[in-house]
């Protein structure tokens, strides 16, 4: 079920992610042990941290040309530097070494986790202001 509120949508992906994490990835000590579920989770997440990002910054991708991690830099570095570190960081994390490299080490991912959500809670106000502005 899609929600209408981009800020709800995100949590909820990164619920599922949690829920990913502790049931499929087999967690053994401090590292996973299924590459396959890492990479699903931390591309979900990722994803999830652009849905509000993107609502937040008014960013729409055209039906033949998705957006760029570029246009998403260039959209929130216009707008707020330390957000830029924490996405790029956010980048790093989740899309790069978890989603590509499907890096095993729990930290890896609980940190990509952590940032998403600090963007996404970032994101929160903006939305809710738009969201008012709508109505």
């Amino acid at each position: 079920m899609y929600l209408k509120d981009p800020y709800l949508e995100s949590l909820r992906y990164l619920e599922n992610v949690r829920l990913l994490l502790r049931e499929k990835a087999g967690k053994s000590g401090q590292f996973y042990r299924d590459t396959k579920y890492v990479k699903l989770a931390c591309n979900t997440a990722y994803s999830g941290l652009l849905i509000a990002l993107s609502a937040a910054l008014l960013l729409k991708a055209s039906p033949k040309n998705r957006l760029s991690v570029e246009d998403n830099r260039n959209a929130l570095g216009s707008r707020n530097r330390k957000m830029l570190q924490v996405f790029n960081s956010a980048y790093n994390y989740l899309h790069l070494l978890g989603g590509y490299d499907g890096d095993l080490n729990v930290l890896t991912s609980k940190e990509g986790l952590r940032l998403a959500e600090q963007l996404i809670e970032w994101c929160r106000p903006i939305l809710q202001k738009q969201a008012l502005q709508a109505a």
